[in-house]
């Protein structure tokens, strides 16, 4: 059977199971979107190859340590190991990336606090867990689509592909989402700003 028609879960178990080349074939599947999703947050190619090997270390320890957690979701773990170390990478620098503030998004905006006090930055910490723990209220198809959006900063299109739905599908879970986030916010008088 040719493996590069297995699906990701399958190769993942090989992986675990001693065959290394079910890594490679992972890695060659998924580069190119992976790669991609690095270097738009980090235009400098340097950096971007180191995110992206340090991205793959981190999954290779996390498979051969076994602590990895199969959900069918290798992609968007493997996006989410990615982002994580672009934070990493910005918070050592001190420098973060800008953020794009749009109409529909926001809700987001008020997490921002640019005071360095230590109560701002307390306050910055309960409001940005108020608004975490809201999102894990959401549905899970609301609730995949608005992380993936908002924390793993994937277009629509990623997500549609990643979640095997049609970009319209993924732009009305987005939208549902955004909508029940407001209705829990003003039913418990949820206050969001420092």
């Amino acid at each position: 059977m040719a493996t590069t028609h297995l699906t990701d879960s399958v190769l993942v178990q090989q992986y675990i199971a001693g065959n290394e080349n079910a890594l490679a074939i992972l890695i060659n599947r998924h580069q190119s979107k992976i790669y991609g999703f690095i270097y738009s947050k980090l235009p400098d190619r340097d950096v971007a190859d180191d995110i992206f090997q340090d991205t793959f270390i981190k999954v290779i320890k996390t498979l051969k340590s076994n602590a990895y957690n199969e959900e069918g979701k290798f992609l968007p773990w493997v996006m989410r190991i990615a982002h994580n170390l672009i934070v990493d990478h910005f918070r050592k620098n001190k420098k973060m990336p800008l953020v794009r503030d749009t109409e529909e998004f926001s809700i987001f905006s008020v997490i921002k606090d640019d005071s360095k006090t230590i109560e701002g930055l307390m306050i910055s910490q309960v409001i940005e867990e108020d608004l975490r723990r809201i999102i894990q209220e959401l549905p899970a198809d609301q609730k995949e689509v608005l992380v993936m959006r908002i924390y793993q900063d994937l277009s629509f299109n990623e997500i549609a592909e990643i979640t095997g739905v049609s970009i319209n599908t993924a732009l009305g879970r987005m939208r549902y989402a955004l909508m029940n986030l407001r209705k829990v916010i003003e039913k418990n008088k949820i206050i969001l700003t420092n």
